[in-house]
């Protein structure tokens, strides 16, 4: 006999044939509880690339504006090579392709509820101090990486 021949046969690939419609239809139902945990994500985007990697900068704060204006509590995490990023002396007007200047990307980001969090140790060592910051971004101590790290619902890398 041949697989699914049979009348019990016939009546499991239905059922399983029928599966991801009703997993559909029940993720629909489950809009609101879903855009309720969403909001009550918090989620850190690391990012430790500047002028050495344009592309992941871009793309770091690309996902970190879809998702804070998708509901999550956003903040972007810059240390090594990325601090030079929120340093208003640094070129911002660097492009990736056609996606603009990178501290366009950021300043969207920012716009959107955003928060930039900079490395302390990584922004000594660029000669970085509170009054070098891009507006939005905010010179972290020691203690408030561990807390934003800890507290963080998910931490996505660049």
């Amino acid at each position: 006999m041949q697989p699914f021949q049979s009348f019990s046969g016939r009546i499991l690939a239905a059922v399983l044939a029928a599966a991801p419609l009703v997993a559909g239809c029940a993720s629909l139902a489950a809009g609101p509880a879903v855009a309720q945990q969403v909001q009550s994500q918090k989620i850190v985007v690391h990012l430790g690339s500047f002028t050495n990697d344009l592309h992941s900068a871009f793309m770091a704060f690309s996902l970190a504006t879809n998702m804070q204006k998708a509901g999550a509590s956003v903040t972007v995490f810059l240390d090594r090579e990325g601090v030079r990023l929120a340093d208003q002396r640094e070129r911002g007007d660097l492009t990736w392709g056609d996606s603009g200047p990178i501290s366009k990307a950021m300043s969207d980001f920012v716009a959107a509820g955003g928060k930039v969090v900079v490395c302390p140790h990584c922004a000594e060592l660029a000669g970085m101090t509170a009054s070098n910051l891009r507006p939005g971004a905010t010179l972290a101590s020691h203690q408030d990486v561990a807390s934003l790290m800890i507290d963080a619902d998910k931490v996505i890398d660049f």
